[in-house]
Formats: structure tokens, sequence, C-alpha cells
């Protein structure tokens, strides 16, 4: 597989993006509880669901046993070689009824692993099914939930894993937005990656920092662009960085300003992107008044000074 030119790259622990869903549930359950209603072989079945507890992410794909166990999306049968993420739902609490009888319950963890991969500018999200660890016994209840619970639970777990892209970063004062290019999933990380010349066949090739529950990696010619950019926005303001005025009552006074005007030859180090140097291109404008006395006084030595 090709590697991608990479630019920004940021990865998250499962861990800080596990506060985020918790954020979610505490804040909007409207949007982790369902209700719906839909007619099979002639008879209508309605079915509530609800998140009793914060879902949370787990990286990497399920074992053998468990994917054995799920219940398969379309024409998924195998599971993807990386990128693969499952959306956990401790206890998802499940309540259907045929029309006219009596309605049955359920509680139980689920699970929906995805595949995420970055295609066409973005991050593309593949739900590969729903893992139920308790499923009904019966056979027909078996059905409802397959044929009107588990559309439903791939389709909002996929909106779910959809917003954990990765948004406009701010550097230097500038801000990337970038294409991503690679979503790599590790024991610890979800990564996601930006730069300038998607590869659509890129793969994961490398290996990420380790140690911090977030990371952000900068390419040096990234570094390079963002730091001249802000020199320029500080260069166009035209204001001052040295400013001095300073009088010798009887004997002078002298000005003395300089602007910053940009960098000059900037130079990041390839293996520390941290380490910049460069030249600062300064422009000075001062100026010196001898004897500075009111004009018209005193003798014409005193005068003409008043223009050197």
């Amino acid at each position: 597989m090709g590697t991608p030119t990479l630019e920004l790259a940021v990865g998250v622990t499962s861990a800080s993006l596990d506060r985020g869903l918790e954020q979610l549930h505490a804040r909007h359950r409207e949007l982790l509880r369902g209700d719906h209603s839909e007619v099979m072989s002639g008879v209508r079945y309605s079915l509530k669901w609800d998140l009793r507890k914060p879902p949370r992410i787990s990286l990497g794909a399920p074992d053998a046993a468990r994917w054995r166990k799920t219940w398969k999306q379309g024409s998924a049968s195998t599971l993807p070689s990386s990128g693969v993420v499952q959306l956990v739902m401790p206890e998802l609490w499940l309540q259907w009824a045929a029309e006219g009888g009596s309605s049955r319950e359920l509680s139980c963890s689920v699970a929906v692993p995805a595949g995420l991969l970055a295609v066409d500018g973005g991050v593309r999200v593949d739900p590969l099914g729903v893992w139920m660890e308790t499923s009904p016994a019966d056979s027909n209840d078996r059905t409802v939930l397959k044929r009107v619970l588990v559309p439903r639970l791939l389709e909002r777990g996929g909106d779910l894993l959809k917003a954990l892209r990765l948004p406009a970063q701010q550097f230097l004062g500038q801000s990337v937005d970038l294409t991503p290019v690679l979503v790599d999933v590790t024991d610890r990380y979800l990564v996601v990656a930006t730069g300038s010349r998607p590869d659509p066949s890129s793969g994961s090739a490398v290996d990420w920092p380790t140690g911090k529950e977030v990371f952000c990696l900068v390419a040096p010619a990234l570094v390079k662009r963002l730091v001249n950019a802000a020199a320029q926005q500080e260069a166009d303001k035209h204001e001052p960085v040295v400013d001095v005025d300073e009088t010798l009552t009887g004997v002078l006074q002298a000005t003395l300003k300089a602007y910053f005007r940009g960098l000059k030859d900037l130079r990041v180090d390839a293996r520390d992107p941290t380490r910049l140097t460069a030249g600062v291109d300064v422009a000075w404008k001062g100026g010196v008044t001898l004897f500075p006395i009111a004009p018209g006084e005193g003798c014409a030595l005193v005068e003409a000074t008043q223009n050197m």
C-alpha cells in the first residue's frame, strides 16, 4: 500500500472519546432513544428502545466468537483488516409488541462494529452489523428485532461514529482544515490524518506516539507555512515593535521606531519541527534633534540645529 503525504495527524484514546459520549448521553438523551412501528407479514409491530447507560468506543475489531454471533449488515461476511471500531451500548433497553398482543422487554449489552475509511475527502463509516449479548429465545421475536431494530441501530451507530470527525484546527492564529487521507485504529488510538495530496490506496504505516490521551503531529512543511502566515499577519498590522522617544532637556530629543516586516529564510528542523531558525526583516525609523528649544528663541546656531 502507498503511504499518504501527511501534514497533520490527531490521535485520541477511547477514554477521551468516551467522555464526549458521556456528555451526549447526559445532555441529549432524545438522540439515544427510539420509537418505531412497522408491518411484518400483515401484523404491525411497535418497538421502543433507550440507551440507559452512556455508549462507549472500543478500539479494534470484535473477536472471532463475537463476530460469529453478530447479525451482519448486508454482504459483510469478513472484517476489514484495519480501521475497525465498536460502538458499545452497555445497557440497551428494548420493548416490543405485536398489535393487540402483550409487550416484551429486554435489556442487554449491544455493540455495533464499523469500519472507518478516508474516502473522497472525508471519513466514511461502514456499519458491519449488530451484536447482542442476549437475544430473544423466540424465533419470531428475533426476526422482529433483526428487521425492525437492527437497521435503526446501524443508522444511529453510524451517525454517532460520523461525529468523530476531525474539526478544523487552530495553530498560530491560522485555521487548518485539510483533507482526511488516513484513518488508523490501534489498540490505544483512533487517528485521523490529513494531507494535501489524498491517496485512496494509502494505509497505516506510521508508529504513532504513546503515553498521552491526545496527540497532534504537524509536518515540518505545514509548520513552516503556518509560521510564515502568522509572521505576515503580524507584519500587516504595521505596528512598531520598538517605539522610543527620549529627551535630554535642553540638549537633544531622540526618536526610534522599528517595524517587523516578516521572516527571512525560515528553516524547520526535519527531525524536530519545534525547532525553527530564521532571519528577521525589520525596518528602522529614527531621528535626533539637538538643542530642542522653541523656534525663534536663542542664537542663529541654536535655530540652525532644529533641522539637523
